[in-house]
């Protein structure tokens, strides 16, 4: 181990703990801690195992393994396994042994994905689907998009400058590794962009941070001695800033919730935070939402319209299992989910759907009630999916409508019926985003 290696290894670990980002959603019960893994073993196999035998089947079963983990993981990687899997085994005529040997790392996907399709009747989760079949404009996403790059960059400076650092390095760097490598970053940030990024500061930027600290580490021997000890400075005062705020500075004076954007870890520290449960001081999981006390409320009303699925779920299961909670941002309702959001204030990650009394009734009922053709059309093909035998001829042919479009589209004509005076929600205006009727 040479002076430079333990150098490069002091800076990358000190800039690592630099970062809030990567440490709040480290141990967040989210998938990053298992990205990061995946991620490490993506360069150990490019780094280490080029030439090894098994090194196309080695890589496209992490890929594949990213992607079960989470679809869009694979984003920033794309361009290099085209580079591996088609372009040099084209110069080099193995073609036919890395497209064979891809195609059979990848099978754990196919095997999953025929199985979601068959037993869930859909191909993405429906979290997926209500984010996404929004009706909303591209571009009022992609302008909350870059609000939230600007907002990570003045709330937590230090990992969206990292990683633009390394991304401008990488693109103009005459590594072609290290160029391809950069074009997958800046696909992923275009990609959040896109999709609105999250409400959640520094979610969505753990992933590119620890991609970059990679791409430092492959490349930091090459560094010139000195500009490595500037580098480490740099890093030990980060992090040791870091380190003041999970420590000495007050987990309340962070900014939980503003205008578009929370801090989570703050906002979750009230009640799992390790120090408050240890002192027992802590917030019951029962206190934490406004909505909460509800569940509690009317031991009768067994169908609810809530925001938050996570605790009141949990605790719904626990404590009233005969209670059905309609998730008001259909995450976890696919007729809801079939439906574009309600017109009126939003925020990312939250996109409300507009729920009638019929729809309610129908739950309560366990029959179809709605009044609106369209929508009971919807909703019978959502119960197909959901609740009828595995191999029923009629379940087989939602499935395929589900997928074709066919049942947005109706789930779409019914939206337009919908009174949208009433869909409107002015106590939202904090959430600053507005969408309204066309020609309003």
């Amino acid at each position: 181990l040479t002076k430079q290696h333990f150098s490069l290894f002091l800076f990358t670990s000190l800039i690592f703990f630099s970062s809030k980002s990567v440490l709040d959603f480290s141990s967040s019960g989210l998938e990053n801690s298992l990205s990061y893994f995946l991620i490490a073993v993506f360069f150990y196999l490019v780094i280490q195992h080029k030439e090894h035998r098994f090194f196309y089947l080695y890589l496209s079963l992490t890929l594949s393994l990213m992607f079960l983990n989470r679809m869009d993981l694979i984003i920033p990687f794309l361009p290099l396994a085209l580079y591996f899997f088609f372009y040099e085994p084209y110069k080099n005529n193995t073609l036919k042994r890395s497209v064979g040997a891809g195609f059979i790392g990848f099978i754990p996907v196919i095997l999953w994905s025929a199985f979601a399709l068959y037993y869930y009747g859909s191909f993405f989760a429906n979290s997926v689907i209500a984010k996404t079949n929004l009706g909303l404009p591209a571009t009022h996403l992609q302008i909350q998009g870059f609000k939230y790059l600007y907002a990570n960059l003045v709330y937590e400076p230090v990992t969206s400058l990292f990683i633009y650092a390394v991304l401008l390095y990488s693109l103009f760097s005459k590594n072609t590794l290290n160029k391809i490598l950069g074009i997958g970053l800046a696909f992923y940030l275009l990609y959040l962009i896109n999709v609105g990024a999250d409400y959640m500061y520094g979610r969505f930027l753990a992933v590119p941070f620890i991609i970059c600290l990679f791409i430092v580490a492959k490349n930091g021997a090459l560094l010139p001695p000195k500009f490595t000890q500037i580098a480490i400075g740099l890093a030990l005062v980060a992090t040791s800033y870091n380190v003041y705020q999970y420590t000495v500075k007050d987990i309340q004076k962070f900014h939980t919730s503003n205008i578009h954007f929370n801090d989570e870890r703050a906002f979750y520290y009230r009640t799992t935070g390790l120090w408050l449960v240890l002192n027992n001081k802590n917030t019951t999981i029962a206190n934490h939402f406004s909505e909460t006390p509800i569940l509690f409320e009317d031991a009768d009303q067994k169908v609810l319209a809530l925001y938050t699925m996570g605790f009141n779920g949990y605790i719904a299961s626990k404590i009233f299992p005969e209670k059905h909670i309609v998730d008001k941002l259909a995450l976890t309702d696919a007729f809801l989910a079939a439906h574009p959001m309600s017109y009126g204030y939003w925020r990312v990650g939250h996109f409300n759907r507009s729920i009638g009394t019929d729809y309610m009734d129908s739950i309560k009922a366990k029959r179809n009630l709605l009044r609106l053709a369209e929508d009971r059309y919807v909703l019978d093909q959502v119960w197909l999916l959901s609740r009828a035998p595995l191999n029923d001829p009629k379940r087989l042919q939602a499935i395929i409508d589900w997928h074709i479009g066919k049942t947005f589209k109706v789930a779409q004509l019914a939206f337009k019926q919908y009174p949208h005076h009433l869909l409107m929600n002015p106590q939202a205006k904090e959430y600053g985003n507005l969408w309204v009727p066309p020609n309003q």
